[in-house]
């Protein structure tokens, strides 16, 4: 191209000429360039761009032309002309098999004067039978600000008609944070002047990332142009910015080369339209933005050195890197350099060792959408606690993206390094109580369970863990065991057992409530330094007595050793030749279930496994199959003396609950074995019914019923724990916040209860949204109180402030105020009353403030 063309007024003169012809002709070719979804590498977006090539050979990029267009008020037929291209592009990119994402045009500013270009915008996207999903249109920050009312109108009547719209230039220099406020985005493209700062300038690092959290916080995605470099893509992607546009990806280009790359497989590829949701969701993430840093003392410097926290894609049988931020890439090249340049974990390589219990709870916050906290130990030994949490699920795929974020490592030997989360792995989940023992000097600590939450709290501390005569070994040893259990329980014993297998473990009876109860006393020894052993109380009556009558069974009269070995209500009852597999079916009751059931064969477990299938409930067959083979039959009957398995057989339209058991029973030298199906349907569900109306009655006990929180009863409890805790001095950093409905009173004269509830009922909907990490109490009509700690303890001030606009916001619309008041525990409080007293003044002074506003 002569640039000696292009800067004089015969230059203009041809432009203005020749623009119907070229337009008819077709002499303006639109090119596409793609914006490219951060979290999936893959084309979300395209822009399309004008250019003017003449018969000639000549080429004019839009830049040179379009200034002339809107000097004479002309752009609107070029960008009619363009919207038409790209709706006629679409359609034929769908003929070549290629998911249409959707695609902008950029307006000029002068289009609006010209005619309603909403309106035939509109027309065209009707006309051409596209949904108008797929069509945007942009409008340059300049544009805009130059008369913000007048363009709100504009875009508010295209987003209502349900094209989107984009604002492009953001940040050119022409606008502040209040247009972002006054109009409502679907997208918004970042200058490329902020892109080149990346890499070279902290501070404008920092207000990069501040623009993208803005945009985010305001349900506005966000597009960086100007893309040159990997650097800048990877630091866009660890921030939230959801789109990224650039020549680092690729320049302009036709319809005809978007095909041609297509089929020579060199195409950066389309995102399936059914999973953008998914990772609009996962790309939105922003890094660097978890509310906590790794260092307290906080400075300029150092605002990106904050939580490491990385996204996995959990897929059914492998994990995929997503993103993840500096801090956790310094994080896994210090602990585990052997994993910094993989990208895909397949699940067949993970073995259980170090990061197993990590991986799987990977897994089932993936699957059941839970958030979780774990600890964990690494393979020196420290403490690693992980914050887990589901962000999306990808419904094509079913893959789920979780984030996980490293709250803190910790020292094995710091005296909070004990939780709840690594004592339950090492010992079975029902324990009564638990003691953390010094094997060097008999010191313990006594931890206990810590109600529903699914932690511990401490007890005590004592000496001389093993002298089992002093008075406070709780719980009691039966008397007529204590003797038995003090030459078995000595220090030197359970160090031996643990030396030798790693594991000690002995059956003895206490004193629980009042009653005689057979429990396992299980020691483990605790990994890292020091000699220190956790020690359990399990209670395993149920299992014990089990047992014996099983046991008791066994010693009934010989003429029904073979019927009587398994008393109970059975159904049917096999008597089988372990050795040849001969069998025959012995029916004890007049019950027909599973009469497929043959009466005699000589393989017995071979038919078992053929007619199992069709006799047992559908979702029990897998599990039967898998425990009633002969080879773990046979090895449980001989080394435990009983075989026990139960599940649900058909019967009729419905199903019964089952006990299978298998004895081994010896008359005059031969070996039978004896397997018995047991009717056990009447018991099990009397037991579930038992355990759905105790659950129900323990719930009703401490929760409102209006509202879903808990109430004062529950309330009074929870004091009554916590002045414990502060008089010990185990107490963790904690707030009360007191909260009081304005205007109740009012609403229940004027509209009366039912209203009255409702507006409780908001009310406390609005403290749970704000403290929605704390636990929350009603403790009377209109008042509530939450118990602020961890997250919400360390935001709370920002919480009280928002919730303070709201109130101001809600005051003058008429609706739900929540006056509330905040004090924090301080080492000179002794009850929770005292700091309840001050969170009760602060609200007063908060509820007055409030009525001074007027509406």
């Amino acid at each position: 191209m002569d640039s000696s063309k292009t800067n004089n007024a015969d230059f203009e003169k041809y432009i203005l000429d020749n623009l119907d012809r070229a337009l008819d002709e077709e002499w303006i070719k639109a090119y596409h360039q793609p914006l490219i979804r951060a979290a999936n590498g893959k084309v979300s977006d395209e822009e399309a761009f004008a250019r003017w090539e003449t018969p000639d050979g000549d080429i004019y990029p839009a830049s040179l032309f379009i200034p002339i267009l809107d000097k004479h008020n002309l752009t609107y037929k070029l960008d009619l002309y363009m919207v038409n291209r790209v709706l006629e592009k679409l359609k034929s990119q769908a003929s070549h098999d290629l998911f249409i994402v959707p695609e902008s045009v950029n307006l000029s500013g002068t289009d609006f004067k010209c005619c309603d270009m909403v309106s035939e915008i509109i027309k065209l996207v009707d006309k051409s039978g596209l949904s108008k999903e797929k069509f945007c249109i942009e409008l340059s920050e300049k544009d805009i600000s130059s008369d913000m009312d007048y363009y709100k109108d504009i875009i508010d009547s295209f987003r209502s008609a349900g094209i989107k719209v984009w604002m492009d230039n953001y940040g050119s220099g022409y606008a502040s944070l209040l247009i972002l406020l006054k109009i409502h985005f679907d997208l918004l493209k970042i200058n490329e002047a902020f892109t080149h700062l990346i890499g070279k300038d902290e501070a404008g690092q920092i207000l990069l990332t501040e623009v993208v959290k803005t945009a985010l916080s305001l349900g506005t995605d966000t597009v960086a142009q100007g893309i040159e470099t990997k650097e800048q893509a990877d630091f866009l992607t660890e921030i939230g910015c959801t789109k990224l546009q650039g020549f680092y990806y690729i320049h302009p280009i036709s319809l005809a080369e978007i095909v041609e790359r297509n089929e020579k497989g060199i195409q950066i590829g389309f995102e399936n339209p059914e999973e953008s949701s998914y990772f609009e969701q996962v790309g939105k993430i922003n890094l660097y933005d978890l509310s906590l840093s790794q260092n307290d003392d906080k400075t300029f410097t150092d605002y990106f050195d904050v939580t490491p926290m990385v996204i996995f894609s959990i897929g059914k049988d492998k994990a995929t890197f997503v993103r993840c931020n500096k801090s956790f890439r310094s994080f896994i090249l210090k602990k585990f350099p052997e994993f910094s340049a993989i990208n895909e974990i397949d699940y067949s390589s993970v073995k259980p060792g170090v990061g197993y219990y990590s991986f799987k709870a990977a897994i089932q916050c993936a699957e059941d959408g839970k958030r979780i906290i774990i600890d964990d130990r690494m393979n020196d030994g420290m403490i690693v606690q992980l914050l887990m949490f589901r962000i999306a699920v990808n419904p094509v795929t079913g893959d789920a993206a979780v984030a996980t974020v490293i709250l803190s490592v910790s020292d094995p030997d710091s005296k909070n390094s004990l939780t709840y989360n690594y004592i339950a792995r090492a010992l079975s989940g029902d324990y009564i109580t638990l003691f953390f023992v010094d094997m060097d000097n008999d010191s313990f600590t006594e931890y206990s369970p810590h109600g529903e939450s699914g932690d511990i709290s401490f007890e005590r501390k004592g000496s001389n863990f093993f002298d089992l005569d002093k008075a406070d070994f709780d719980p009691p040893i039966i008397e007529e065991d204590k003797e038995q259990f003090k030459k078995l329980f000595t220090k030197e014993v359970v160090a031996s057992e643990l030396e030798k297998s790693g594991i000690y473990s002995v059956v003895t009876r206490m004193l629980i409530k009042g009653v005689p109860t057979f429990v396992t006393v299980k020691a483990v020894k605790v990994k890292g330094k020091g000699n220190h052993v956790i020690i359990g109380i399990n209670n395993v009556d149920t299992q014990i007595k089990a047992r014996e009558v099983l046991e008791h069974a066994k010693e009934e009269e010989i003429i029904y050793s073979r019927i009587g070995a398994l008393s109970g209500n059975y159904i049917y009852i096999f008597s089988i030749d372990p050795v040849t597999g001969h069998y025959k079916k012995y029916i004890p009751t007049n019950k027909r279930v599973a009469s497929e059931l043959p009466e005699e064969g000589y393989d017995f477990f071979g038919d078992m496994i053929k007619i199992i299938p069709k006799v047992a409930y559908p979702d029990d067959v897998d599990g039967i199959l898998s425990a009633f083979t002969k080879k773990k039959v046979m090895k449980h009957v001989r080394s435990a003396g009983v075989f026990e398995h139960r599940h649900r057989l058909l019967y009729g339209d419905s199903f019964i609950y089952v006990a299978m058991r298998a004895v081994m029973d010896k008359k005059d030298g031969e070996e039978k074995l004896v397997v018995g199906v047991l009717d056990i349907d009447e018991v099990v569900r009397r037991e579930q019914e038992y355990n759905e109306n105790l659950y129900a009655a323990e719930t009703k006990a401490i929760i409102d019923e209006l509202t879903g929180v808990k109430n004062k009863h529950a309330y009074v409890d929870t004091e009554l724990m916590m002045n414990e805790m502060i008089s010990d001095g185990t107490i963790e950093d904690f707030a009360l916040a007191v909260f009081d409905l304005n205007g109740l009173k009012q609403v229940n004269d004027t509209l009366g209860h039912q209203a009255g509830d409702e507006y409780i009922q908001k009310g406390c909907s609005t403290i749970c949204r704000y403290f929605k990490h704390s636990p929350v109490f009603r403790i009377g009509g209109d008042e509530f109180v939450a118990i602020i700690q961890g997250l919400d303890y360390l935001n709370s001030s920002s919480i009280m402030t928002k919730l303070k606009k709201h109130n101001i916001k809600n005051h003058y619309k008429g609706d739900v105020v929540v006056a509330a008041g905040l004090s924090k525990y301080t080492k000179g409080d002794r009850t929770l009353s005292q700091i309840f007293e001050r969170a009760d003044k602060e609200m007063y002074k908060n509820k007055n403030e409030i009525k001074q506003y007027k509406k």
